[in-house]
């Protein structure tokens, strides 16, 4: 089995807000995560599969690379996740965006030779999140 992985980046702001707790509970849940902020965001999406033999490729990277924009990129790069349809009644966490991101690539990442393996992103340089699509 092989591994490929593209890296890409964007920018976003959100506020950390449960609609179900008091301000004074968001805020000990939260704390300064309670107010606008914003992270300059990596995201790793790794698929596994076995190489092509036409190609030597596992997918093509340019192809991943446009169904990330297509399906991700384009939706939150400069944006409120708070305003992001894909948060909906969702805490925009690291760790929802990453289950959100691997439902929104799933449907596209799937073929005979190659799927999704895995979601990561990167919200600092210190803190990181993987979803394996795993309940």
């Amino acid at each position: 089995m092989i591994y490929i992985t593209r890296k890409e980046h964007f920018s976003a702001s959100h506020i950390l807000h449960n609609p179900g707790c008091s301000d004074e509970e968001n805020k000990a849940i939260f704390g300064k995560c309670n107010e606008l902020h914003g992270h300059n965001y990596y995201l790793e999406i790794t698929i596994k599969g076995i190489p092509e033999k036409k190609t030597g490729y596992v997918m093509d990277l340019k192809k991943l690379k446009e169904i990330v924009y297509n399906e991700i990129l384009s939706k939150v790069d400069h944006k409120n996740l708070n305003d992001v349809i894909f948060f909906k009644d969702i805490i925009p966490t690291t760790e929802n965006m990453s289950v959100v991101f691997w439902n929104a690539l799933l449907p596209h990442l799937k073929s005979k030779n190659y799927s999704l393996y895995a979601v990561k992103i990167y919200e600092t340089e210190k803190n990181s999140v993987i979803y394996k699509g795993e309940k």
